[in-house]
């Protein structure tokens, strides 16, 4: 037997190659305002636009957990619509859900990462919500960011008198904690080797957006700023989805906020003020990783001066622009390329429609297969870093449907591929152990 074993693995060898395979993966960031509270029925509305954007991973802001795991009934809701996504939350008010398994979490105080495994390869996501005190691009608007107020700073005529210093801006900016949570973040991407997506709400605009090119527009008031938040993650070696894909911000400003949404009023904080921002966002790091579309989702309408408008929209992709809309951002989407190395599978084989249940499993995992010719089955279990941690033989089974059970439970929590080979037969599957 243990001879029979070796010559499967070197069939096994022979029949397998790495190949570069494109894979899309479509993602999105949604801040879901207080969890969807703030709209009548928010629940189902937020489930509605994601039936209708069909992300494959979805980052939450604003997941307060009123009353219980808001990321778990969001998951079922999905599930009753006929929609199967994966949850991940680590603290804080963010989570994601993940049409792929989820393998490991972090929290790295305003922001949680996630492991994330898409055909047997590892990507990093995160979710951010940053600090939303002072909000220093307020100020060129002529309104405080939250300290000593969000009042408008009045001319002596009832408007707004904009303050238009760059150096008082950013200093002003930096007393936020943006750039400390920027900063933390980068210190842990530093160690990881797998490709990294970051997204989230940000509160704070894009250096890449406050441009001479749009110096005169959404009450820039000729103030053009490279906010540092954003500017770290571009020195750091980070891509900007939306600007890759759209990069001219004058063209297409890919406003998120503050958005029209239903059935309640106004979502502005300046009244007599244009502050129409792109503050949500989507980046990406690693080799040959590109965006191939972008979106916004949600209304076309935002308000400027406590009025809805659709201006420098008429160039912008949206999604679900006809849907009630549960929020006061606008979602973000991006579809992101990865040239994944995977394995070519022997175009001939005999083991088919590998299912394994439960799926996540804990302590055994029922393989349910069909052969299609009686034979002995190899069954090996391996790790995200290729390392084979349990290895199995059957006893000669007949043509047909079959259930082998392995015991999974000396295994860390973690995502596995399981892989049944016979002669020049190899079949794949995944196993997520809880």
């Amino acid at each position: 037997m243990k001879k029979n074993y070796k010559l499967l693995i070197l069939i096994f060898a022979s029949f397998t190659l790495s190949v570069q395979a494109q894979t899309d993966v479509h993602f999105m960031t949604f801040n879901v305002w207080q969890e969807g509270t703030s709209v009548p029925n928010g629940l189902n509305k937020i489930r509605d636009v994601i039936v209708k954007a069909n992300p494959d991973v979805i980052g939450f802001v604003e997941v307060r957990n009123y009353s219980g795991d808001w990321t778990t009934k969001i998951v079922n809701a999905l599930s009753s619509a006929g929609v199967t996504y994966y949850r991940g939350y680590a603290g804080g008010d963010i989570s994601i859900i993940s049409k792929y398994p989820i393998s490991s979490s972090k929290l790295i105080g305003a922001v949680a990462a996630f492991n994330v495994n898409i055909k047997g390869n590892t990507i990093v996501v995160a979710i951010a919500h940053l600090d939303y005190t002072h909000y220093a691009c307020y100020l060129p608007r002529g309104y405080n960011g939250g300290t000593p107020d969000w009042n408008m700073i009045d001319d002596g005529n009832g408007n707004p008198k904009p303050v238009t210093n760059v150096n008082t801006v950013l200093s002003y900016n930096l007393t936020s904690t943006r750039d400390e949570e920027i900063a933390a973040y980068l210190n842990y991407a530093a160690s990881q080797t797998a490709p990294l997506i970051l997204m989230g709400d940000f509160n704070e605009p894009s250096c890449l957006d406050w441009t001479s090119k749009t110096s005169a527009m959404f009450d820039h008031n000729g103030v053009i700023l490279p906010w540092q938040s954003t500017a770290a993650l571009k020195s750091a070696g980070f891509t900007d989805s939306y600007r890759e894909f759209f990069p001219d911000e004058a063209a297409n400003p890919g406003i998120s906020w503050p958005s029209y949404a239903n059935d309640v009023g106004t979502t502005s904080w300046t009244p007599k003020s244009d502050e129409r921002d792109r503050i949500d966002f989507i980046f990406h790091k690693g080799n040959q990783i590109k965006t191939k579309y972008v979106a916004l989702v949600g209304p076309k309408s935002s308000y400027a001066k406590n009025a809805l408008t659709t201006t420098f929209t008429n160039k912008e992709n949206f999604i679900a622009d006809a849907l009630p809309w549960p929020s006061d951002h606008k979602a973000v989407f991006a579809t992101i390329t990865f040239p994944f190395s995977t394995v070519d599978i022997a175009e001939n084989s005999y083991i088919n429609n590998p299912v394994i249940y439960p799926n996540p499993a804990k302590d055994n995992a029922n393989i349910h297969f069909t052969l299609t010719q009686p034979d002995r089955i190899s069954l090996e279990i391996v790790n995200e870093l290729g390392q084979t941690v349990l290895k199995e033989n059957t006893g000669l089974l007949n043509a047909g449907e079959h259930n082998y059970r392995m015991d999974i439970s000396g295994l860390r929590s973690g995502f596995y591929i399981c892989k049944l080979m016979v002669n020049d037969s190899i079949t794949s599957a995944m196993i997520l152990k809880e």
